[in-house]
């Protein structure tokens, strides 16, 4: 006699059925998994495109061949997608995003304002033959966390205190454009004694030009990125809060030992110290600390549009913000939060709006923006990529011939016009332009409106390596 028909006569078949079952059930728990990836950016970088554009070809993966290089999806082991964001507090707005993609015209979905987030299982067959000894399915739980990009600006905040922001921010308003587009706000800091009785009505006067000299520093005309604090601009449900009425004193009294009690200097140290620790800190805490994998997004071409400022500028938000994550086991978050991020992938967003020679040229530019942060991310030993990729491809290739010459040019719809049009856009440098470069004009990469995108049947060629993204990303865990 088996020991299965010892164990039936000992216990009765029943149990023995219902003790199998659950060991079964324990060991296919063993195969799920949960994995959280953070969306980051910095504003107008295309993070809600991503996260539509990637949430809507996973939806579909089990029945389009819309990701070619993503491998669960190519091999046909993606059994169903199932959306679970209804159980979030904030889902993520995906039915209007995909709406707003797939109507006649076209049109990119709106920002974000808020918190949001996709909550979606993955039912899939798994390569390991092992784990299909166990049970042939398992399932992903993939979460993706979407907010503002203003707020991300706020991570840097943690570990200055009032005084060294200031100093931060007094060295930053001697550059230009800012310098000049601050000039008046500055003349009228000069003429506060910051050691008198607080003037509740004054600092709220100065609270709200600084706010609108932020907005003016972030339009599309100076498209500054180092815009803090974050809240200010983009406040969500903090508007009209008290503890947004703050700005940097960039000529503080000489003796900071000696501020009185209740003086302006104090209230405003007192309010920057009440948003690191009710807002900055909380939020990370609540929602970065549990992130397993992020995704920094970049808009290379805005930069290059934009001139040596505002290259800069990004470059230094980056950094900063980078930085701030610290993802070795001395880092300032990590005594904090403890975060456990394990893969960074950077990606030069709008690849669609450069000639695919070029594509190479696009990672090469992304490097030169983000090395620094970069080289002390792989330096803790945390894997990095940088991509070039399209979310929704809003161009199609094209050719023109020039002085007998064949060139490759793009077609697509200008966004300012609504012309259709054909133009060689250009080439992305492998280097930091020259002075001359920068004052020459030469870079002059247009915005595209977006190509519509259907509600089913996707096809490759909606994207550009948004498959390949997926793959670095999720790759490892089907």
């Amino acid at each position: 006699m088996g020991l299965g028909s010892k164990l039936k006569n000992l216990i009765g078949e029943e149990l023995l059925d219902d003790i199998q079952h659950q060991l079964k059930e324990v060991a296919t728990q063993g195969l799920d998994k949960h994995l959280k990836i953070a969306v980051t950016g910095l504003s107008r970088s295309g993070k809600t495109v991503f996260i539509t554009s990637l949430v809507h070809h996973l939806l579909e993966a089990g029945q389009s061949r819309s990701l070619p290089f993503f491998d669960v999806a190519s091999e046909q082991r993606i059994i169903s997608v199932k959306n679970l964001s209804s159980s979030s507090n904030s889902p993520f707005p995906l039915e209007q995003s995909i709406q707003a993609l797939g109507q006649e015209p076209p049109s990119w979905p709106e920002s974000t304002t808020g918190l949001s987030e996709v909550k979606l299982a993955i039912k899939y067959k798994p390569a390991s033959r092992l784990k299909r000894l166990v049970n042939d399915t398992a399932t992903l739980y993939l979460d993706i966390i979407d907010y503002p990009g203003e707020w991300l600006l706020d991570l840097p905040l943690l570990h200055l205190n009032f005084e060294q922001w200031c100093n931060k921010q007094q060295k930053l308003f001697l550059l230009e454009p800012r310098a000049t587009l601050a000039k008046n706000w500055v003349t009228a800091q000069n003429t506060i004694d910051w050691c008198a009785p607080a003037d509740k009505q004054l600092l709220s006067v100065l609270s709200d030009e600084y706010t609108k000299l932020l907005h003016l520093l972030r339009n599309n005309e100076n498209a500054l990125s180092m815009i803090q604090p974050g809240r200010c601009v983009l406040p969500g449900d903090l508007a009209s809060s008290p503890l947004l009425q703050l700005f940097p004193v960039l000529h503080p009294p000489s003796d900071l030992e000696s501020i009185p009690e209740g003086s302006m200097y104090q209230l405003l140290e007192q309010r920057y110290e009440a948003y690191r620790e009710e807002i900055v800190k909380r939020f990370y805490r609540e929602h970065f600390s549990r992130f397993d994998r992020q995704v920094v997004l970049v808009d290379c071409l805005k930069a290059l549009n934009h001139g040596k400022p505002c290259f800069d500028d990004m470059k230094l938000a980056l950094t900063d913000i980078l930085q701030s994550f610290n993802y070795g086991s001395s880092g300032f978050l990590r005594r904090l939060f403890s975060p456990r991020i394990d893969k960074v992938l950077f990606a030069s967003s709008k690849a669609d709006h450069v000639t695919s020679n070029q594509h190479h040229n696009l990672d090469k530019f992304l490097e030169l923006i983000i090395q620094d942060a970069q080289r002390e991310i792989r330096f803790e030993g945390i894997d990095t990529r940088c991509m070039a990729l399209a979310s929704i491809r809003s161009t199609e290739a094209a050719e023109a011939v020039l002085d007998g010459q064949t060139i490759s040019c793009l077609k697509g719809i200008n966004k300012q016009t609504g012309e259709t049009i054909a133009l060689f856009p250009g080439e992305v440098p492998t280097e930091l332009p020259t002075e001359l470069d920068w004052n020459s004009s030469r870079f002059r990469f247009l915005d595209f409106a977006p190509q519509k995108l259907p509600q089913t049947d996707l096809k490759p060629a909606h994207h550009i390596r948004l498959d390949q993204a997926l793959e670095y990303l999720t790759g490892d865990i089907f």
